[in-house]
């Protein structure tokens, strides 16, 4: 599965994309983030949804999957799973975003876990508990 909202770079770092072919990096995500990112940037769709920018010069790069070369990496982070990314809207102040998705969780069935107090949207889709979106800090 791809995404049909984001380009593959928008999701690796700039290392993995130059290394290996598109079709395997697509491989590397769970399809239930492809839906949901998919799903967050048409519920959300004026401006910009934006997970990695390093393509256009921008400073993000380790906001999708996450490898050993990155100095966020984890062995058992979401993001080092292919099933996190924290992203940063252009129209929208993610409190609101994350709100929503809080409140309205049966439109975003897959997503397990959502960070709190952060500047960006962290979502992920671990299992949930008991029904129940995860929440955590940092």
């Amino acid at each position: 599965m791809k995404s049909t909202k984001f380009k593959i770079y928008e999701l690796v770092p700039v290392k993995l994309y130059n290394m290996v072919h598109e079709d395997v990096l697509w491989q590397m995500f769970d399809p239930r983030l492809l839906e949901t990112i998919d799903t967050i940037k048409e519920k959300f769709s004026k401006g910009t949804m934006v997970i990695n920018s390093y393509k256009w010069g921008g400073s993000r790069g380790w906001s999708g999957l996450r490898t050993k070369d990155s100095s966020y990496y984890s062995p058992t982070s979401q993001h080092s799973l292919g099933k996190a990314i924290d992203a940063v809207f252009s129209m929208y102040d993610v409190n609101e975003i994350r709100q929503y998705i809080l409140d309205n969780p049966e439109e975003f069935p897959h997503i397990g876990g959502i960070e709190l107090n952060v500047d960006w949207l962290h979502i992920d889709v671990r299992p949930r508990v008991n029904g129940k979106i995860k929440t955590f800090t940092a």
